[in-house]
């Protein structure tokens, strides 16, 4: 299984709107917003996606592609596959309180 980090830029002044539509339907395709790590899950930021698949990068970009066509928006994508990654200062997920 192949993972891969995702980005997508929407072009020409996009809105805090246009970035809710492109982040539902990259979800509707599969990508993730968050990223698990050793000890915690971390928020990705706006635009940045998470996919795991067997598959290639060229392909992931095309499903990416389809996905931001969506939003109606000029935009770029890139796919970049990876074997590890380090972070600092992105914000954790936090459970939802027990009820």
């Amino acid at each position: 299984m192949s993972k891969f980090m995702v980005r997508v830029v929407l072009h020409d002044r996009p809105t805090a709107a246009d970035y809710d539509r492109l982040d539902t339907a990259m979800c509707e395709c599969g990508f993730l917003q968050e990223l698990a790590g050793k000890n915690a899950t971390y928020h990705l930021p706006n635009g940045e996606y998470w996919y795991k698949g067997k598959t290639s990068a060229s392909e992931v970009r095309m499903r990416a592609a389809s996905a931001a066509r969506n939003v109606g928006r000029e935009f770029g994508v890139i796919a970049v596959r990876v074997d590890g990654w380090s972070l600092m200062g992105l914000k954790k997920v936090t459970s939802a309180s027990p009820e």
